[in-house]
């Protein structure tokens, strides 16, 4: 093929329609173009605001988030009520302590009466078997202070 042909020269009236047609169209694609500018930054703020939305909303379902928070606010609910619990405790062993030593002050004071009464017991014990040679021995001697007596009185 044949290079193409330059278009012939058009006349000025010709020129001035076809620049000015151009303009127009230069001004509609100009319009249309701004109208393009403002709904994309329509679309960039919703895009921005979407963005920080699911940021958000992520941050408040973030599990590790939730966990800290729960456990917070369980050491919160329960710090005093375990507190008690310890105040309980060592009480209870202070208690404990304190039981363990009377009992054995107790079981100490119970032997050494437990004793005391066993040596009485042995006592009256030997005192009973004793008696009967007192009572024997008293017999004897009034029997020979009677005879002696007797013999003082008949002489």
């Amino acid at each position: 093929m044949p290079p193409s042909l330059p278009p012939a020269p058009q006349p000025d009236a010709e020129m001035r329609e076809t620049v000015g047609l151009l303009a127009e169209v230069v001004a509609e694609m100009s319009q249309r173009l701004g109208q393009q500018d403002e709904k994309l930054e329509h679309l960039l703020r919703l895009m921005t605001e979407t963005h920080k939305a699911s940021l958000s909303a992520k941050a408040q379902t973030d599990p590790e988030l939730y966990g800290r928070f729960i456990g917070n606010e369980v050491n919160l609910a329960l710090d005093p009520v375990l507190d008690h619990f310890a105040d309980a405790t060592v009480s209870l062993r202070k208690n404990l302590d304190e039981t363990a030593t009377r009992l054995q002050q107790l079981e100490t004071a119970e032997q050494n009466a437990l004793d005391r009464l066993r040596d009485e017991l042995a006592k009256a014990e030997s005192w009973r078997r004793q008696r009967r040679w007192v009572w024997a021995g008293a017999l004897a001697a009034g029997a020979v202070l009677g005879g002696a007596v007797s013999l003082l009185a008949g002489a």
